[in-house]
C-alpha cells in the first residue's frame, strides 16, 4: 500500500543521489500528495461508521485546495458530504468527490 515516512527521511534517502535537477523534490512532493489523497479516501470509506472530520483531514483538504484547479470547490463539497446525516448518502457523496479529487490530481504534471 503506502509507505509512511517523514519528509526528512525521504529527503535523506534521496540526498545521496548524484544526479542533478529537481526531480527528487518533485518525487517528495508527489509522495506527500499521495499521502494526503490516502487520508481523504480513507475518510470517505470510513464516514458511514464514524465522524471522520479531524485535523489531519483538514490539513489534507487544505493542501488539495491549494494544489488542484477546482480544489476549493471540491474540498467544500467533500466537507458538506461529511455533514450529511444519512450515512448511505454521506458515503456515496464523499466517495464521489474523493474520486473526482483523485482524478484531478492524476491529471497534474509533476
Amino acid at each position: 500500500m503506502f509507505s509512511f515516512c517523514s519528509m526528512t527521511e525521504k529527503k535523506k534517502q534521496l540526498g545521496n543521489v548524484a544526479f542533478g535537477g529537481n526531480w527528487s523534490e518533485e518525487l517528495v512532493d508527489n509522495d506527500q500528495l499521495q499521502r494526503r489523497l490516502y487520508v481523504i479516501e480513507r475518510a470517505a470509506r470510513d464516514c458511514t461508521r464514524r465522524d471522520v472530520r479531524s485535523r489531519q483531514l483538514e490539513k489534507a483538504l487544505e493542501e488539495i485546495s491549494q494544489t488542484i484547479e477546482k480544489g476549493p470547490q471540491l474540498t467544500r463539497r467533500f466537507m458538506r458530504a461529511l455533514a450529511e446525516p444519512n450515512p448511505g448518502l454521506r458515503h456515496m457523496e464523499a466517495s464521489r468527490v474523493a474520486r473526482i479529487i483523485r482524478r484531478s490530481v492524476g491529471e497534474m504534471e509533476f
